[in-house]
């Protein structure tokens, strides 16, 4: 079986396929490539932001992790374990709308930067690395712009000022990006697309912050993770997931999120990204920008073959640092 991946909403992102069973295997999962239009403002969405009526049919055993009791939750999601259990659901209207306004303003100001990345990339089995490569490059989120609107995207760029082919990763490993634009299932544009449940309170480092998981509406979400495979296009990858809000700023500190269910049409049975955020001041914007710091990724591939189940796992990190204003030059020659 071998892999095209398409990020959407947003510009789409599509690397060359190469066979999975043999490796190296590319697997490009880019997570929501957000709209940097004005929350409130009114626009028409694009065909591949239309809601997909078939997510209903396929997600109608989905069950969410916010459905748990909070016992089991903490089973699942080993980083709940100290929490303080919410005694009802009545603060999550404000959490909601305080965290969505913080985010709306983050879309609204954020500008064209670069980073310094650092990668660590892992292939599993069991709890052995079988193999391992550290990648070193240059970090950009930038808005791309057209007539009708503008979207932000995100890309690598190697330090002669090249941007970075993600199908050239092609040493067995998996290329994860778009951690930037997590936040934007908390937006006030896209908050009726998920369901939410404050599931209490937990200490995170020096920060006392409220825990709200989420979940996507199937046939209402517009906001895809998207696959494709040889034989199989355009698949939606629905997202649940649990947000750690500082309770001074209403700021997202921390975000993982996970498939709503397995996709065994692409054969991906689990991704689950975490993140942990960090406020980043600009000379020119008065607010610090809240960005990624430390991010890990882990991925299962479930595939089928003629003996059973191939069944392959991967692990990333990345590290963020020196976030600056990007700014592209264009020196002017004279003509003689």
């Amino acid at each position: 079986m071998s892999f095209d991946v398409i990020a959407m909403p947003g510009r789409s992102s599509r690397i060359s396929s190469c066979s999975l069973l043999t490796l190296p295997v590319v697997l490009l999962i880019a997570h929501i490539a957000a709209s940097a239009a004005p929350p409130h403002s009114h626009r028409f969405p694009r065909q591949d932001q239309v809601a997909d009526q078939t997510d209903k049919a396929y997600y109608a055993n989905a069950h969410p992790y916010l459905d748990e009791p909070t016992k089991k939750l903490c089973k699942l999601v080993r980083e709940l374990k100290s929490i303080h259990p919410a005694a009802d659901q009545r603060p999550l209207p404000e959490i909601l709308e305080k965290t969505g306004s913080n985010v709306d303003d983050f879309f609204q100001h954020i500008v064209d930067l670069i980073a310094q990345e650092q990668i660590t990339q892992e292939r599993l089995n069991g709890n052995s690395i079988t193999g391992k490569q550290n990648v070193q490059d240059n970090y950009l989120i930038v808005r791309e712009s057209e007539a009708s609107q503008s979207d932000l995207v995100e890309y690598r760029m190697d330090s002669n000022g090249n941007r970075i082919d993600p199908a050239g990763f092609r040493r067995g490993y998996l290329v994860t990006f778009g951690f930037a634009l997590l936040s934007n299932y908390f937006s006030s544009l896209y908050q009726t697309e998920s369901v939410f449940r404050y599931l209490g309170d937990q200490k995170l480092g020096p920060r006392d912050t409220y825990v709200i998981a989420f979940a996507q509406k199937p046939g209402e979400a517009t906001q895809f993770v998207t696959m494709s495979s040889s034989h199989v296009q355009g698949v939606h990858m629905l997202m649940q997931g649990i947000a750690w809000i500082d309770k001074t700023n209403f700021q997202i500190v921390r975000m993982r999120t996970d498939l709503l269910a397995p996709r065994p049409e692409v054969s991906l049975d689990r991704q689950t990204t975490e993140v942990t955020f960090s406020p980043v001041q600009l000379q020119d914007i008065s607010s610090p920008l809240w960005l990624p710091e430390d991010v890990n990724v882990f991925l299962e591939i479930k595939e089928s073959v003629p003996s059973g189940f191939l069944q392959l796992c991967f692990r990333n990190q990345h590290h963020y640092s020196d976030y600056r204003r990007y700014r592209v030059s264009v020196k002017m020659i004279p003509t003689q």
